[in-house]
């Protein structure tokens, strides 16, 4: 009887309770704004709009190449080859020396990383294609057109 007592009283308790205060208005709340630079999605581009301005500069300090990326990417273009199942580095040195030096440093860096990346020097230029044994015919056309050029 006395575990009866205590159960209705407890059930009481609560109906008889005050009830919450109303939440606020939606216009009473702080506005906060959400982050979303860089944020997949955003149309907030941050710091990337700065991009071309930055890139402006770095164009007028590369070095001059027999080969440039865009002499490189035209030439692809140009073959039809499409660059889908593999991905390319292009790097510009200042020196034949220091391309090799390049190549050699990414081969050492980067093996476990892109065990299967081929690299070839042509002039002071450096061309990695990563993903290569596996997409064979497109490695191949993309170095013989590198060093066609």
């Amino acid at each position: 009887m006395k575990s009866f007592a205590l159960l209705a009283l407890v059930f009481a308790s609560a109906c008889h309770r005050k009830e919450a205060p109303p939440a606020p208005a939606v216009a009473d709340l702080p506005v906060v704004a959400e982050e979303k630079i860089g944020q997949p999605g955003t149309v907030d581009t941050g710091t990337l709009a700065q991009l071309p301005n930055m890139l402006g500069g770095e164009a007028k300090d590369r070095p001059q190449t027999k080969v440039s990326v865009e002499h490189l990417f035209s030439a692809l273009d140009a073959k039809g080859i499409k660059l889908v199942t593999v991905a390319i580095a292009v790097c510009e040195y200042q020196t034949h020396e220091q391309a090799v030096a390049g190549a050699k440093m990414m081969d050492a860096r980067y093996a476990k990383l892109t065990p299967d990346a081929v690299r070839e020097v042509n002039g002071n230029t450096l061309v990695t294609v990563a993903n290569a044994s596996q997409h064979r015919d497109v490695r191949d056309q993309v170095l013989e057109t590198f060093k066609a050029l």
